[in-house]
């Protein structure tokens, strides 16, 4: 877990305004001593400044001088490490280990991830060494791998190095003494965490179940260990653990479930308070981050829960959310819809019409924002169990869940194919079109447009499923009602007709209409030109592609001029295509 670096220590250990001062004394003389002998001295130094820097480590205030303290550190055994001898190499990796820590804490998180990376290649070269004590420290510098990478947007590489941790803290774990079991509890709480922040919440929860189960049976051992009892440092863990189970809980809608891990948690922050009061900062700083604060009487509870309107917060994060995913920061949009879609469950779980309205939308923009940031498995994990909550809710609330039920089928469609599920793709992109049918039927100015998009996503289903005549006859349909919406607004519209003309002339082509391929072409082409900015859900590479092949299509059949227009505003588009990201 983030409390600790990897060996059991808490920030605070040691860290005293005398131990710094004694600290900063010895590599004073150090750096005179290894100037006149550096052969003997440079070793002492390098230790002496992985000391120090571990102890400025644990005042928030010296945190960017500890780094340049763990660089130094780094730097020295870098030099000694050439003559091969363990020593050197273990200081290397400790330094860069604590180094990446210190730079994750200050927010320079690629450069955090960049030497994590080295701290683990550095400790399977030392596990394959064969030195004693090597194997925890690598799944340490797993963990704090996987967290750095998380930070910079590498969520499935992260989930993967701390399953390796995990794994690595089980086969360490001693059955008779129990020892290396809080160890396995603070990586399996990683694992949880991790799990939770990636939508798979189910999974989530049987790892912090898992964890928490481990760190009672370590309290419950008590004065019994070989280590004594547990210190405020443990304590904090599974405090922390216990509350990413209970929060993950929550966002299920378990929040009955939830109030004993809240409890836990209360009762653990009580015993860290007796014991040694400074140490609770960590955990007090811990809640306030999601939310939480601890009430007059030592419990638990959300900030703003008391009399506050749990829809209108739901409200406020969607439209955050939206606007940040409008900005380019998809990822941050997607923890803020998160945030929302678990508030949306405790509010559907009350059983009000009001509460599932709230999280089927939450549901739906949380698919949308995932399927903009790449994250293709979760963005359909949440528009599957948006679709299939509006379809339950129907008749309660008909005026309001039709709609967003024809966008989230159609946003269903679009995510099924994109994992290539072409089938199942095709039935939820048909509801879509019926639904907007409807819609459009009785109030024309506010779906034709909706109508028109599901059309064309319809038409590109049908051809994904090799039903190619169906498709053309569905994409005509949306071209002739784009053109319309194209007349009566262009702005607003002249991208839908885009897409809409450029998936024409691909339906032509596969039913080998040639000649009539060069018309809908040429006019995407011409309006191309008007396309400034670009927005995450505008999906550019993929009309880029389509107009490539097309310009290859046109050339083969003889229309060259068509051909070169067509090459170049497909290589113009894909020097557009937005970052992940951005």
């Amino acid at each position: 877990m983030p409390y600790g670096d990897g060996n059991g220590e808490t920030p605070e250990s040691g860290a005293g305004t005398d131990a710094t001062d004694e600290a900063e004394r010895t590599v004073a003389a150090l750096r005179r001593a290894a100037a006149a002998d550096p052969v003997r001295r440079l070793p002492e130094l390098a230790y002496a400044l992985l000391a120090l820097g571990s102890l400025l480590a644990g005042d928030p205030d010296r945190h960017e001088e500890s780094i340049g303290v763990l660089g130094e550190a780094a730097r020295i055994y870098r030099g000694l490490a050439g003559d091969g001898t363990d020593q050197a190499l273990v200081g290397l990796a400790v330094a860069s280990h604590r180094r990446a820590l210190g730079l994750g804490v200050v927010g320079r998180r690629e450069e955090a991830r960049t030497v994590a990376l080295e701290a683990v290649g550095l400790w399977r070269r030392i596990v394959e060494r064969r030195v004693e004590g090597a194997r925890p420290e690598l799944a340490a510098a797993l963990v704090n791998l996987g967290n750095q990478l998380a930070e910079t947007g590498r969520h499935h590489e992260a989930l993967d190095r701390i399953t390796e941790a995990v794994e690595i803290r089980r086969s360490l774990v001693d059955p008779a003494s129990g020892a290396g079991r809080q160890e396995l509890a603070s990586a399996l709480g990683d694992l949880g965490v991790k799990l939770g922040e990636m939508g798979r919440q189910t999974e989530a929860l049987d790892a912090l179940r898992v964890a928490v189960g481990t760190y009672r049976e370590s309290g419950a051992a008590g004065g019994g260990r070989a280590a004594g009892p547990r210190g405020t440092g443990e304590l904090a863990e599974h405090a922390a653990v216990s509350f990413a189970a209970a929060r993950t809980l929550t966002g299920l809608g378990r929040t009955g479930e939830a109030r004993p891990y809240f409890a836990e948690v209360a009762a653990l922050r009580a015993e860290i308070t007796a014991r040694e009061p400074r140490a609770v900062a960590f955990l007090d700083h811990l809640l306030e981050g999601h939310g939480y604060r601890v009430t007059r009487d030592g419990g638990i509870q959300q900030e703003g829960t008391e009399g506050a309107d749990p829809l209108g917060e739901i409200d406020r994060l969607n439209a955050q959310g939206l606007a940040l995913a409008d900005s380019g920061r998809v990822d941050l949009a997607a923890d803020t819809l998160a945030e929302a879609a678990a508030l949306g469950r405790s509010a559907a779980a009350d059983g009000g019409t009001a509460g599932v309205v709230a999280l089927a939308r939450t549901l739906h923009n949380l698919g949308l924002v995932r399927a903009w940031s790449g994250r293709r498995p979760e963005a359909l994990e949440a528009a599957d169990e948006a679709v299939h909550l509006c379809r339950r809710h129907l008749f309660a609330a008909p005026d309001t869940l039709r709609p967003l039920l024809a966008e989230a089928a159609d946003s269903l469609g679009s995510r099924l194919a994109v994992l290539g599920r072409h089938p199942d793709a095709v039935a939820p992109a048909t509801e879509a079109v019926a639904l907007y049918r409807q819609l459009a039927h009785t109030d024309p100015e506010t779906y034709e447009g909706e109508l028109a998009r599901a059309l064309n996503n319809l038409g590109i289903r049908l051809t994904d499923g090799d039903r190619h005549e169906e498709a053309l006859a569905v994409t005509e349909q949306a071209v002739d009602l784009q053109r319309h919406l194209h007349r009566r607004d262009p702005e607003a519209h002249f991208e839908g007709l885009v897409h809409a003309l450029s998936n024409l002339a691909l339906r032509l082509a596969r039913v080998e209409r040639n000649d009539e391929v060069v018309r809908p072409t040429a006019e995407a082409v011409r309006l191309l030109g008007s396309l400034d900015r670009i927005h995450p859900s505008n999906d550019v590479a993929a009309l880029a592609e389509s107009l490539a092949w097309l310009a290859w299509y046109l050339g083969k059949h003889g229309h060259r001029e068509a051909a070169r227009d067509t090459a170049r505003a497909a290589e113009e588009l894909r020097r557009r295509v937005p970052k992940p990201g951005r």
